[in-house]
């Protein structure tokens, strides 16, 4: 029995293979859940007296989790968003950026029926009582909180980085950028390596099981190294340190990291854990790029049952992806005074006053553009005809018109009448379909949507236009001012303001370049990632 555990340990087998095996020692020997780790260090036999094997409770899934984080450093912007990723080192502008977030959260696991226990944890459930952060960019301060309505969360962690969503109202973007963390705490466990250590003694951490820790989509390279620190009758404390690079949707990233963590020999996980991580992501067409420091101090603790969870667990389709319904992104274009449900990969790239610019971006490309614009109101009660706005696209993309494939007059549930018009063309050698829609109400208050995509994207669209017809609506005052035309005149100018289709078709075809000026080595202001407190918890 000891001969077979050491050589358990000192084998090439996967990570899985190895704690399987000791699980199963444990159980044989009639002392499953009481053996601790010192016990089985004894047990391996070739091993010091010193040395330990780390072996986490699988069984634990159930926790309170305390987060807290100092960010640090500099966001890299385009001055264009609309350019973003351009190569021109004129076109970018850096701003400082500093930020405090908290985060209380209880966090239950979640497995497919039948799961193994050695399996990565492939989704979470949580209930947060708190949520908060403050931050400044540049001298725009703004306090971002999580709603108390949101009911469960859930994090579906299949691909990373992880899918959040909420399992009974829409998240926004705020809301999404405060509960996505640099480090999961899902995955701390795994960090633990699998053999016997000894103190000083380094071992090479795992790439998936780095991506997992840090919420990246993967690791391409990397030398970060766990050690064994010291260990005691009460503790086990291990250090981690090295780089990595990866990427979070196709989007490049690096990471300089420093780790400690507590393995609490009385209930087998890590119970705490600080980290100074040291970020530099390239620009991307979507998020804008930075070089920043985050230290995070996390506290956790295994729960014998909820607090303010459901005692039964949320349903998860394992075999299906994380619901559609679920995903959208409240979005509102505060220029404008509109609001609407869309599919998570649009963005806002640009909300001016009587104009917003949404693109929908998947792994760095993008998909197709929307443009939407406040119109001039009309008198109350007078409304645009569908033959007049069928003239005014025809009158804007002139030569580019191949045809208008569809027109219809609808009423959405928010009580906007929507004129629908889709075409197609081309412009400069290159197929594009136009889905135009007006959207007004009897008060003369009016909004222009133009959604522009080549022939190729056309199916990736995923019904866009029909949950923007659905679910658009009034959020402010918008408009331009109240000012009144006949309904003459606003025929007239049915498309007024909206952009040609070889502006639009340029705009399509702009690839991006190379990233982030290599010139800047680091932000001006960087807390430094040399030290972590050890003593205070």
């Amino acid at each position: 029995m000891t001969n077979s555990t050491s050589n358990c340990v000192s084998s090439n087998s996967p990570s899985a293979t190895r704690r399987a095996f000791l699980a199963r020692l444990v159980a044989m020997g009639g002392m499953a859940g009481t053996l601790g780790a010192s016990s089985i260090a004894v047990a391996a036999g070739s091993a010091k007296a010193s040395d330990v094997i780390l072996r986490p409770r699988l069984d634990l899934g159930l926790y309170r989790v305390r987060m807290e984080m100092d960010v640090k450093g500099n966001v890299n912007l385009t001055k264009d968003p609309l350019l973003a990723r351009a190569n021109d080192s004129s076109t970018k502008q850096q701003l400082p950026i500093t930020a405090k977030i908290a985060l209380d959260y209880e966090e239950r696991f979640l497995r497919p029926r039948n799961a193994d226990l050695e399996s990565p944890i492939i989704a979470a459930e949580r209930h947060y009582h708190m949520a908060e952060g403050v931050s400044r960019l540049s001298r725009l301060d703004q306090t971002s909180q999580l709603r108390g309505n949101l009911g469960s969360i859930v994090a579906r962690r299949d691909t990373l980085p992880e899918a959040i969503y909420s399992t009974s109202d829409y998240l926004n973007h705020d809301e999404l950028d405060l509960l996505r963390t640099p480090i999961a705490s899902v995955a701390l466990d795994h960090l633990l390596p699998t053999q016997t250590l000894t103190v000083g003694e380094k071992v090479a951490l795992d790439s998936n099981d780095l991506a997992s820790a840090f919420n990246l989509s993967g690791v391409a390279a990397s030398d970060v190294e766990i050690s064994l620190v010291s260990n005691d009758a009460s503790n086990a404390k291990l250090q981690f340190q090295g780089k990595l690079d990866g990427f979070v949707s196709g989007v490049p990233t690096q990471l300089r990291v420093l780790g400690k963590l507590t393995f609490q020999h009385s209930v087998r996980t890590v119970t705490w854990a600080a980290v100074a991580i040291h970020e530099t992501r390239e620009i991307g067409m979507a998020e804008p790029g930075f070089d920043v420091t985050a230290t995070i101090r996390m506290i956790r603790k295994p729960l014998e049952k909820p607090l303010a969870l459901p005692s039964t667990a949320v349903a998860v389709d394992f075999d299906s992806p994380p619901p559609s319904e679920r995903m959208l992104m409240a979005i509102d274009c505060e220029k404008i005074g509109v609001s609407a449900l869309l599919d998570r990969r649009w963005r806002i790239m640009q909300d001016g006053a009587g104009q917003a610019i949404l693109r929908m971006i998947e792994n760095e490309q993008s998909i197709a553009q929307c443009n939407l614009r406040s119109l001039p109101r009309l008198s109350e009660g007078k409304q645009l005809t569908l033959e007049a706005f069928e003239a005014s696209v025809q009158r804007t993309l002139g030569k580019q018109l191949d045809q208008l494939m569809r027109s219809e007059e609808q009423l959405a549930d928010s009580g906007l009448r929507v004129l629908h018009v889709t075409a197609t063309g081309e412009v400069e050698g290159i197929p594009i379909q136009w889905i135009m829609m007006h959207f007004s109400d009897d008060s003369g208050r009016r909004v222009q949507a133009t959604l522009t995509m080549d022939g190729e994207s056309v199916t990736r669209l995923d019904g866009s236009d029909v949950q923007l017809a659905a679910s658009l609506q009034w959020s402010g005052p918008g408009g331009t001012g109240g000012e009144e035309t006949d309904v003459d005149s606003a025929e007239k100018s049915g498309l007024d303001g909206t952009e040609t289709a070889s502006s639009a078709g340029q705009q399509l075809r702009l690839e991006p370049a190379d990233v982030v000026d290599p010139g800047k080595t680091g932000p001006e202001h960087v807390i430094s990632a040399s030290d972590l407190p050890t003593t205070k918890r």
